[in-house]
């Protein structure tokens, strides 16, 4: 369901991140990833052009057509499937707002990607890696590989056993994978896209990881040391805490660096997206922001568009501050053995064990 793109786009909001930052490959190899026509010709971010009164990126209250995007919530499975919904409280707001089909079904590509720019500016590195991840029940990092097999080799040299060898695929492909029974690959898809470790929502081989779980959101909204705001440093701790919940309930757990990437997604790109000014500049992200967004899967009221687009290496930046928070890096390009059921998250935080980063290395090693 749209679900198992979700935590693409939120993350993902699907794990994504950009090409660039996530899979860095070596200078002497001078090599350019190229996106298939299909989803190349269909929009692009809008450039930002500073000017002499406005050098550097803001944001802005973000207007639109009330009358057409008049809010409408529905919730997954709702009058007897009619309408589907996702894990991501991003892609219900786009629906329940009819930036894309309001009943969740037979949504395509181009739109959940136009709709992800016009309304979140969400960067095209990010957008771009979204239908790939539903297309194939192959391993997360496999179909990603995919993604840039077609331009030069991946690094772990994956079996890419995906059924399409060529970019040219159909420009009105509707990628119903995204959402919920499509092509009756639900359960295959949501399980092999959905993070370990939601924010919100439970694990698929623990319970539901479609609906939101308000155990756990009340968890989230406690992290906010000042009961306003929510700090990196509070996020990174909620999401350890998060980490570990799963680790010792999970009966198939591994967390690697393409886990952990989608995993703290779902925390950053909520402050690249959602944030604004405030104690923390304009990554400021509110608790009374996240509430509306989760609860009622809207728009929060004081919602300002950014000018600069969210491109993956702002998306990267903020993970590596949430991973050095906790104690540990995600190593890019992800390394051969990223899906073999290792975890790269130490069970002890650094800010728990009161030592700076250089200590933690040497002790887990």
């Amino acid at each position: 369901m749209f679900s198992s793109s979700v935590r693409g786009l939120c993350g993902v909001l699907l794990m994504l991140l950009s090409v660039r930052s996530v899979y860095s490959v070596p200078t002497s190899q001078k090599l350019v990833p190229v996106l298939p026509p299909w989803a190349a010709d269909h929009g692009h971010n809008e450039l930002y052009k500073p000017t002499p009164e406005h050098i550097f990126p803001s944001k802005k209250p973000f207007t639109f057509d009330a009358e057409e995007h008049y809010y409408e919530q529905h919730h997954n499975n709702e009058k007897n499937g009619t309408y589907k919904r996702a894990s991501c409280p991003a892609l219900n707001t786009l629906a329940n707002r009819g930036f894309i089909p309001r009943s969740g079904r037979k949504v395509k590509y181009q739109e959940i990607a136009q709709a992800m720019r016009e309304v979140f500016n969400f960067g095209d590195d990010n957008v771009a890696i979204v239908p790939y991840a539903n297309l194939s029940h192959t391993d997360r990092f496999d179909r990603l590989c995919w993604f840039l097999s077609r331009r030069f080799r991946c690094i772990q040299e994956p079996p890419l056993s995906i059924l399409i060898n060529s970019w040219h695929v159909p420009n009105k492909l509707i990628f119903e994978s995204v959402f919920a029974n499509a092509y009756g690959q639900d359960g295959n898809v949501q399980h092999s896209i959905n993070c370990p470790a939601a924010p919100t929502r439970l694990d698929k081989d623990i319970g539901n990881n479609v609906d939101i779980n308000m155990t756990l959101f009340k968890q989230l909204l406690s992290f906010s040391k000042d009961g306003q705001t929510f700090s990196l440093e509070d996020l990174a701790e909620h999401h350890h805490l998060r980490h570990n919940q799963s680790r010792a309930e999970s009966p198939r757990w591994q967390f690697g660096n393409a886990d952990a990437t989608c995993a703290l997604a779902q925390y950053t790109n909520l402050v690249g997206v959602l944030g604004r000014n405030g104690r923390y500049g304009l990554q400021t992200l509110y608790v009374e922001d996240v509430r509306k967004f989760y609860l009622q899967e809207d728009l929060p009221d004081a919602y300002e568009r950014r000018e600069l687009p969210y491109y993956g290496v702002e998306a990267a930046e903020l993970n590596d501050r949430m991973t050095h928070h906790i104690g540990y890096q995600i190593t890019r390009p992800f390394p051969p053995w990223d899906h073999n059921g290792t975890d790269i998250e130490p069970l002890a935080a650094q800010y728990e064990r009161g030592c700076d980063s250089a200590e933690l290395q040497l002790d887990e090693s």
